[in-house]
């Protein structure tokens, strides 16, 4: 096995600079697709009653989950497939698995839609009770058809991810999708619209961006095939398609039981517990998910450039991505979960009032499981870009029933402690075996240098205040949240000394005014070149 410790110094490779870029960008796009998914919540509740409110976000959700189902697995597998193709200089290959991908989004979409219009009286039932069953009907049947073109949206979004643009993804679906959004929702609200009326208007803004998102992508395949021509022969739709469906079927299992490890304890909670411990462990847990927004973003876009690196043959470099994108997960994630575990009710009561601060137990257990995992890398998205998702779809599965056993044996005598307790040992277990994988399979480990200084300096500057304080006395949330306001300004000076070694100079590529289009290099020369075997 590889010294853990080792190859983070040096220059940096040209990789990392475009993921510094495009992390960054996606970052600040899932930020504001999060406000202003926050304040369309706002409108909705402020402007219909809880009824109302509460059938549009049980029927939203459910959308959301199949939407993601009906993709079949197209996100990672085109961020998986398209950048290797490229490598190999097999565009023809590349646009063929794209249309593919889509083809196959659209059928699964198709059929779920067909399913659910089939169901809709039992499926409006089921979510919305007896209340207005007519109008849940139609509700059900507005977004069954909606399903698909969300499907095909996605897709096409994961394609253009595939050729190395995010800007697609953040402006179509984080920002602009986001925002029609709330402007539909605001002009349906201001008419008198009912249920009908909000969950089309809620709906549409998918429509609109399947559209731009099919239309973009074509745009990009277009400028590549102008700049460097289809490349080699393209190899038969059936060869092709049975290395697709072989890589990409794992992901559709793995896909759903990671929706059903994501929503579970909340239905479990309310069925073993109350709905009201139900919605403490809601807005609990929205502290966990806010905190993974940066590793999501960075991790969205290094996949392909990661599936790049391994495709030419560079291990060493895809090695030192993988401990640096660990280092830079960790710099985002764990200031944020030391800070919840030290104002977890303060942050609670913020949230949702005072009822909500008996959640803090929750989010200081998931805070814990989201350090440590921070800490284990990416060791998902290694697994997948190495064409493992057999592995992956293992780890998910495992996972899975570590969390529902759990929750079953835990929350009756514990409540929403013991649901806390299941969600954090799902996380630690799925990325123990998912390191114990890559470190068995491709001899490395996310450790380095740059995760020993990122994880030192966070405790020191968060950790270690929030500790003397409560040592010396009792600590309000005010001067407790000054102190780690203070110890925020010495992390980010500190991170600035150490920008060098922490390879944080990658992130000057955001200063630099780029003289060529977003697709005039898709790969850096030196990666973009096959390894040569004799």
């Amino acid at each position: 096995m590889a010294a853990p410790l080792t190859e983070t110094a040096g220059a940096h490779p040209p990789s990392l600079n475009k993921i510094a870029r495009g992390g960054s960008a996606n970052l600040v796009g899932t930020a504001g697709g999060a406000v202003l998914t926050l304040l369309l919540t706002w409108v909705v509740t402020r402007a219909t009653d809880a009824t109302v409110a509460g059938g549009l976000f049980a029927l939203t959700s459910v959308f959301l989950i199949v939407a993601a189902v009906a993709e079949l697995g197209s996100d990672v597998s085109l961020s998986k497939f398209l950048p290797h193709f490229l490598v190999e200089d097999r565009l023809a290959d590349a646009r063929t698995t794209a249309r593919m991908a889509a083809l196959v989004s659209l059928c699964g979409g198709g059929l779920v839609a067909v399913v659910l219009i089939v169901l809709r009286d039992e499926v409006a039932d089921a979510l919305l009770g007896a209340a207005d069953p007519t109008a849940g009907n139609g509700a059900v049947v507005v977004l069954a058809i909606c399903i698909p073109l969300a499907a095909l949206m996605n897709t096409a979004l994961s394609a253009t991810r595939g050729l190395a643009s995010i800007k697609p993804t953040v402006l179509v679906d984080k920002i602009g999708r986001a925002l029609l959004q709330v402007g539909c929702i605001i002009v349906a609200v201001a008419a008198g619209a009912g249920l009908g009326g909000l969950t089309i208007a809620w709906a549409v803004p998918y429509a609109v961006g399947a559209i731009v998102a099919v239309g973009w992508f074509l745009v990009i395949e277009r400028r590549l095939v102008a700049r460097s021509g289809p490349g080699r022969p393209a190899l038969s739709r059936k060869a092709l398609w049975r290395e697709y469906a072989l890589y990409t079927w794992p992901r559709v299992i793995s896909r759903i039981s990671q929706s059903i490890l994501q929503r579970a304890d909340i239905v479990l909670v309310a069925a073993l517990r109350s709905p009201a411990e139900a919605a403490v462990y809601t807005v609990a847990t929205r502290l966990f998910v806010i905190g993974q927004l940066g590793t999501q973003a960075i991790q969205q876009v290094a996949a392909p450039h990661t599936s790049a690196l391994l495709a030419s043959g560079d291990h060493k470099g895809t090695k030192r991505v993988f401990q640096t994108i660990t280092a830079w997960t960790m710099s985002l994630t764990w200031p944020f979960f030391l800070a919840c575990l030290s104002l977890a009710p303060f942050l609670l009561h913020l949230f949702g009032g005072s009822t909500y601060r008996s959640g803090h137990g929750v989010v200081v257990v998931l805070a814990v499981a989201a350090l440590l995992a921070a800490a284990g890398g990416p060791v998902d998205l290694i697994l997948l870009m190495a064409g493992r998702s057999g592995l992956s779809l293992l780890n998910s599965l495992v996972a899975l029933g570590v969390n529902l056993a759990i929750n079953l044996l835990l929350i009756p005598p514990l409540g929403i402690i013991g649901a806390a307790i299941a969600w954090a040992s799902a996380i630690l277990v799925r990325n123990v075996l998912g390191m114990v994988q890559v470190s068995t399979t491709l001899h490395w480990l996310p450790f380095s240098r740059l995760s020993v200084y990122v994880g030192g300096l966070a405790l020191v500057c968060f950790a270690v205040p929030a500790q003397l304080m409560e040592l010396i006395g009792d600590p309000t949330d005010g001067p407790l949240v000054a102190v780690l306001a203070a110890g925020a300004v010495m992390y980010v000076a500190a991170l600035w000394k150490l920008r060098d070694q922490l390879a944080l100079t990658a992130f000057t590529a955001l200063l630099t005014r780029r003289r060529k289009p977003d697709l005039a290099g898709v790969l850096p020369a030196a990666e973009a070149k096959p390894v040569e075997t004799s």
